[in-house]
């Protein structure tokens, strides 16, 4: 092993630079460190193992008061979310599916991509009874009467 030559400092550059970085690292880094490891880690509390927002209950358009414009708004709020988080689904098993496509090849893809397809077309399907057919300026008023009037249909027509 070669010994190491007098030139050598501890961070590369020379004497004077490794003093000036030894100094920096005792007078800020240190006490950051430290704080960060004694306090900062034991307040934080458990960490957990899921990586996705959490939102607390909010009443549905249903569940409002007749007067409760704030229900109201966390209704539509909720609404928009969950219609912005189906279309994703759709849109992430679109991309499956065509990436298989892409992968297996035009001719293998109607045997091999099936458990694909089935997915987006349940999804698709389960998409467009939620959200079809309600115009382009819908609330979730207009999804809870869509709603309604299907249940009443359901049972009008039981099959």
């Amino acid at each position: 092993m070669p010994e190491p030559s007098p030139m050598d400092h501890v961070y590369g550059l020379s004497k004077w630079s490794d003093v000036g970085y030894s100094a920096i690292d005792t007078l800020y880094l240190r006490p950051v460190r430290w704080f960060h490891r004694n306090i900062v880690e034991r307040l934080r509390g458990p960490s957990y193992p899921y990586y996705h927002r959490k939102f607390g209950p909010v009443k549905t358009i249903d569940q409002c008061e007749i007067q409760d414009q704030t229900c109201f708004y966390e209704a539509e709020m909720t609404y928009l979310r969950e219609k912005r988080i189906d279309t994703m689904v759709v849109e992430i098993l679109h991309d499956r599916l065509t990436r298989c496509i892409a992968y297996e090849g035009r001719i293998d893809a109607l045997d091999k991509c099936i458990k694909e397809k089935d997915a987006l077309f349940e999804s698709h399907t389960n998409w467009y009874q939620k959200y079809g057919e309600m115009g382009v300026p819908h609330s979730c008023v207009d999804a809870y009467m869509k709603q309604k009037h299907l249940m009443i249909w359901m049972r009008q027509h039981p099959e």
